[in-house]
């Protein structure tokens, strides 16, 4: 690594050289390509930008926004430069900066991009405007970028299949106009899919058109089958995976785990090494809850024992759940407490649903002081609270928690089927 480093340099020196010599453009241009793979050559090339990039030309611009936005660097503090010093964006320039973009700021390139006639005539740009509202879950406005379009293609499908807008409906769309899916769009939609007929149908889909179940197709196909509770054609296409991801591994065990098969998810866990992989701490939380599901308490405890790092707040919250469902509430308090800067609501707001289940109310009235103090907002701790009181006759507890309830002007929402609106 350091010799090609070392050789990287050399190159920058020289092209540093002739550029400085020359201003050849065609040397600016080397120097970027170079640089955009190499973040220590990148910050050279980003201080050299502003002597020789020339004002009439998009692609220096262009090409380093490219690089930023592909580097430890971000490309938009560059953005205002060129448009003070530099040629107007063309249809290039816009989509590395909306991918990264926080929403105000996208909102402006958006008003730029229709001010100088770049969207919706630019597919690139209308493009990354469609995902760059899916991405701030606005899903409106990621269709009206979409309805924009005057000729959208597979990409344009895509970014708006990554929204929540109804995938369904995008899909039926895209099929209208002819365009066959490939595995990239076959796998965005296949994250949004719940429903096995749906579910089947990608799996179908993809067999008939030839889409290779591998790599973020295949993964996307044994989530969506797993997710539907289709788990035998879920296991049948990880089994025949020519290479099982991770992610692949732990989808099915996420799958299997909620649909009640949780020895068979903690088997698919601990099968990650014949592949040659290490379980990720995403995959210890999906054998966790397995564990806490099936009652494995001897399991889940090894699994938790054996998180390398440390385990997060996510594993905490698993193993408090796995001890209160075990009735081990106070083995549950004590890890809770020992929780580095003393844990997160949720893990606390979990033990407090187990000293309820058992009836250790004395317990129940310290972590709900601890909630109190963690998240002084939330109205259904003392909603449970109130549920201890009443489920051992301390009537006159239930009474005092309901006035601090009234207080407060907190009222307990009666459960219904559907929401209606005031």
């Amino acid at each position: 690594m350091a010799q090609r480093g070392g050789g990287g340099g050399g190159r920058m020196a020289a092209l540093h050289g002739r550029l400085v010599k020359t201003r050849d453009p065609l040397a600016l241009r080397d120097v970027l390509l170079l640089a955009s793979g190499a973040p220590l050559l990148l910050r050279h090339a980003l201080s050299l930008f502003p002597f020789f990039a020339p004002q009439s030309h998009a692609f220096p611009w262009n090409a380093l926004l490219r690089a930023l936005s592909f580097s430890p660097f971000s490309p938009l503090p560059l953005f205002p430069s060129m448009l003070r010093h530099g040629p107007l964006p063309d249809l290039h320039t816009l989509p590395p900066l909306l991918r990264l973009s926080p929403l105000p700021f996208g909102l402006q390139l958006h008003a730029l991009a229709l001010k100088l006639s770049l969207a919706p005539s630019s597919l690139p740009t209308s493009n990354s405007l469609v995902s760059f509202y899916s991405r701030h879950l606005l899903p409106r406005q990621a269709l009206r970028a979409f309805l924009d379009l005057p000729s959208p293609d597979l990409v344009s499908f895509s970014a708006l299949a990554s929204s929540s807008f109804p995938a369904i409906a995008v899909l039926r769309a895209a099929l209208a106009r002819g365009f066959q899916l490939d595995a990239p769009a076959m796998a965005v939609f296949a994250k949004s899919v719940d429903s096995p007929d749906l579910a089947f149908w990608v799996l179908a889909y993809s067999l008939r058109h030839g889409l290779l179940l591998y790599g973020p197709l295949g993964t996307a196909v044994v989530a969506a089958l797993a997710r539907s509770g289709l788990l035998a054609l879920a296991r049948k296409v990880f089994d025949e995976m020519p290479s099982r991801s991770l992610q692949a591994r732990t989808a099915l065990l996420m799958g299997l785990a909620a649909h009640g098969r949780e020895k068979e998810a903690v088997e698919i866990f601990q099968g990650a090494r014949s592949d040659g992989w290490e379980n990720d701490h995403v995959a210890f939380i999906g054998a966790l809850s397995a564990c806490s599901r099936a009652g494995l308490l001897d399991e889940g405890a090894t699994l938790f024992a054996a998180l390398e790092g440390g385990p997060t707040v996510e594993h905490y919250g698993c193993m408090v759940d796995l001890l209160g469902r075990a009735g081990l509430v106070r083995e549950a308090y004590g890890l809770v407490s020992r929780i580095p800067g003393r844990g997160s609501p949720i893990v606390w707001r979990t033990l407090l649903w187990a000293c309820v289940a058992h009836g250790y109310v004395v317990l129940a009235e310290q972590v709900r002081a601890e909630l109190a103090r963690l998240d002084p907002d939330n109205d259904g701790d003392d909603v449970l609270l109130s549920n201890a009181y009443g489920g051992i006759g301390r009537w006159e507890g239930k009474a005092e928690v309901r006035a601090h309830m009234a207080r407060r002007g907190v009222k307990k929402i009666r459960g219904s089927s559907i929401f209606l609106p005031n």
